[in-house]
């Protein structure tokens, strides 16, 4: 009832062609049951669809290294189950597994290989991580891949499934890379930052890593804070709040950026809070 009498949720805005209409007490419980059980989720949840994906996903993963260990085997065989369930698109009644967990399986168990692969006295992740070089030629490919195999994981097609994945994986590598400088920034650069900066900064990156679950859970409500702000600045009607998950058409013309920032400062400023209300009670 909150929600749409401050017309967060609205019926006369879409998402995936998809309005949403006021709950009954009926439909209020059954939407709660079906966000406890990963059956379904609210909109303001969407973002819940990873624990989703990352609960059946880990599950496949243990069955599939159990049965074929970690080999490229049981890569192999989840990419090809995974394009063979996105073709046909096939999943399990009810629990609704299929394509997205099988991808999710693949991209835990090539992470695991990734692990576990050594050349030399470093695992595989770490050797790639430390040449540059590498990390300039992933940046270009996944650049390009923006362009012309744009996707994502809520949204592939079958034949979208290989180069999202080799781009997914080089940007994984990429931001290690990145986290690895900035880690050792300060070794060779404590003329451009004092040590207490850095320190500041690592534990921010650190403290916003630990809790991105928050972030999750409330980032697209923070949303609606941005889209106010648009709302009040350009003198648009106030059901404007309803757009979800923001204000495309800002978003596209730089608003983005802080929709950004609030998605992840506004969540995370509020678990320090917390915690810091917590602990002076102690």
């Amino acid at each position: 009832m909150f929600f749409f009498i401050s017309t967060i949720y609205s019926e006369t805005f879409e998402f995936n062609g998809k309005a949403i209409h006021y709950y009954s007490l009926q439909e209020t419980l059954l939407r709660l049951v079906y966000v406890v059980t990963m059956y379904g989720t609210e909109r303001l949840l969407g973002g819940f669809w990873f624990l989703k994906a990352l609960f059946w996903g880990s599950i496949i993963f243990y069955v599939t290294r159990k049965l074929l260990s970690y080999t490229y085997y049981g890569v192999l065989m989840l990419l090809v189950t995974c394009l063979a369930t996105s073709f046909f698109h096939l999943s399990i009644p009810f629990l609704k597994i299929g394509s997205l967990d099988l991808f999710a399986a693949f991209f835990i168990m090539t992470g695991h290989i990734f692990r576990r692969t050594t050349i030399g006295s470093q695992n595989l992740a770490e050797n790639l991580i430390s040449k540059w070089w590498l990390m300039i030629v992933f940046v270009i490919i996944i650049g390009i891949g923006s362009v012309y195999w744009p996707t994502s994981m809520l949204q592939y097609k079958w034949y979208h499934v290989i180069p999202y994945s080799i781009t997914a994986i080089m940007g994984t590598i990429v931001l290690f890379s990145i986290g690895n400088w900035i880690n050792h920034w300060n070794m060779s650069s404590n003329q451009v930052l004092t040590s207490g900066l850095f320190s500041k900064i690592r534990t921010f990156l650190v403290y916003t890593g630990g809790y991105t679950f928050n972030v999750l859970a409330w980032h697209f409500l923070s949303f609606k804070i941005v889209s106010f702000i648009i709302i009040a600045l350009y003198g648009l009607n106030v059901d404007r709040l309803g757009d979800f998950p923001g204000m495309s058409e800002y978003a596209h013309q730089g608003w983005w950026v802080l929709y950004l920032i609030a998605g992840v400062a506004i969540p995370i400023s509020g678990t320090y809070i917390y915690h810091s209300l917590i602990s002076k009670k102690q």
